[in-house]
């Protein structure tokens, strides 16, 4: 194995911890010392990633192992000098990043036992949980529509709905038995989540999804955050 994929399997390694402290991705914004902070910041992205695992995702059984092994990196180089420490951030302050970590690693692991039925239920969704219920859906946003919202290819700026359709099936043959299905499904849920003509829009042109234009025709801005890979 080469230097360069060594890297790159010790950075993805810890993928799912990263995703779960995405929250806290900007250096300026460290995870909390304060548990009843972090535990309310964690909460939808908690429950996204719990429901993610329900259907194939990573469980959260694994995201805790990986805080921990995160931990044990940071206690060794409390600089975050392992390459599976990229794009990872600390806590605040600094020598407290090992036993915030493990702490937050217990925590994910009970989460689910028991459930507190009025937070799972009451807590509205954030932009961030959403979108690891959607990932074949956001990742065919991302790549049919710009940042102003408009489709990238300009032939397709006015495109009809059937003409959209077209496209995705055309690009996809022939791997549509396997991408388009997963697609679909997707789609249902999402009509069965956000199920008024408002809420989708919200979600799908605001800061949720962040592609193509809300009802009333105006662009949206795309830009969400996205999971930046090592130096190569």
């Amino acid at each position: 194995m080469s230097a360069n994929d060594r890297g790159l399997t010790e950075y993805f390694a810890l993928e799912g911890a990263r995703t779960l402290l995405s929250r806290y991705r900007d250096v300026s914004d460290p995870v909390p010392d304060d548990a009843e902070v972090w535990r309310r910041d964690l909460f939808p992205v908690i429950r996204g990633l719990w429901n993610a695992g329900e259907d194939g995702g990573w469980n959260l059984y694994e995201i805790a192992a990986e805080l921990r092994l995160a931990a044990h990196l940071f206690a060794q180089d409390p600089a975050g000098g392992h390459p599976s420490l990229a794009n990872f951030p600390r806590a605040e302050p600094t020598a407290r990043t090992p036993e915030v970590y493990r702490a937050v690693a217990d925590h994910v692991e009970h989460w689910a036992a028991p459930f507190n039925r009025e937070a799972l239920f009451g807590t509205p969704f954030t932009a961030r949980e959403p979108v690891l219920r959607f990932p074949r859906l956001r990742q065919f946003l991302v790549n049919y529509f710009g940042q102003d919202g408009l489709a990238v290819d300009d032939d397709m700026q006015d495109a009809t709905l059937e003409e959209g359709l077209h496209l995705v099936i055309s690009d996809t043959h022939p791997w549509c038995p396997w991408q388009l299905p997963g697609l679909i499904a997707e789609c249902a849920e999402a009509r069965a989540v956000f199920h008024t003509e408002e809420r989708l829009d919200t979600f799908f042109g605001g800061g949720g999804m962040g592609g193509g234009r809300p009802a009333n025709g105006s662009p949206t801005s795309s830009r969400s955050s996205s999971t930046r890979s090592p130096s190569t």
